[in-house]
């Protein structure tokens, strides 16, 4: 049987991502820090299909969680990883502590590489696999209330495409996923309110559901930076085009 592994499938993205790949047949590795939603979520995809799903659970902010994680994966061969793992911060740069903030570049990109180095390295071996790297539309769209989400963010595109460049050969696709207005539990715990999620112009709200079916369907065609949705695709072009003096200006108003 072919495993996946995916991180933050507590819900939204994740979880849809655990849906998606226990429907086509893949056994799964599950982790998230709620216990119980992730337990829910697992027992619902075991009576659907016919996979064995494994909940671990780790908080990967903490290093520890993530070598002992690590140490109960090692062995495992997967043909799938979802690094889905992200989460935002309520309070500026400069008006929260330091160590608050680490917690983001310890999950985003510490953790997150790591996961990536062993899963990685046994594809490589086994030459085939398929990785999503979960970054965000805001990795091209720096502002002045996102400082370490969109770096960390940005860090998850450019890694994930080097990584490509030298696994393609293998047969082995990396996808940068960029996903932009997603309705999901991330813009909820950063208090959003309902009525935010309301299309407007350009701000077209997106399913996870539908998140996840495209780029499910992309990488098994390509690698390399993936955006889904025309909306998302009109503002991925505009911030690569707008001169950066310009896009200074509108991000100065930029607001959560």
């Amino acid at each position: 049987m072919k495993n996946a592994l995916i991180t933050g499938a507590t819900s939204g993205i994740g979880a849809a991502f655990a849906r998606k790949l226990g429907e086509a047949g893949y056994n799964l590795y599950l982790t998230g820090r709620r216990k119980e939603v992730i337990e829910k979520l697992a027992q619902e995809i075991r009576g659907k299909y016919d996979v064995v799903v494994e909940v671990i659970i780790a908080d990967f902010t903490i290093p520890y969680e993530v070598d002992s994680f690590l140490d109960k994966i090692e062995s495992v061969d997967f043909e799938f990883l979802v690094n889905n793992v992200g989460f935002g911060h309520e309070k500026r740069f400069l008006n929260d502590t330091y160590e608050n903030q680490r917690k983001m570049i310890e999950a985003h990109v510490e953790s997150f590489t790591k996961i990536t180095h062993l899963v990685a390295g046994r594809m490589q071996k086994i030459r085939k696999g398929r990785i999503i790297n979960v970054s965000s539309l805001a990795a091209f769209a720096p502002a002045a209330f996102n400082h370490l989400y969109s770096s960390t963010k940005s860090f998850v595109i450019t890694f994930s495409e080097a990584l490509h460049i030298d696994l393609r050969p293998l047969g082995i696709n990396v996808q940068a996923l960029c996903p932009g207005f997603t309705k999901s539990d991330f813009h909820r715990s950063l208090e959003i309110k309902e009525k935010t999620f309301k299309n407007r112009g350009l701000i077209r709200w997106m399913s996870s559901e539908d998140v996840v079916t495209l780029s499910l369907r992309a990488v098994s065609k390509r690698g390399g930076i993936y955006v889904p949705g025309w909306s998302n695709k009109i503002l991925y072009t505009i911030i690569k085009l707008l001169p950066r003096k310009l896009y200074y200006h509108i991000a100065k108003h930029m607001k959560i």
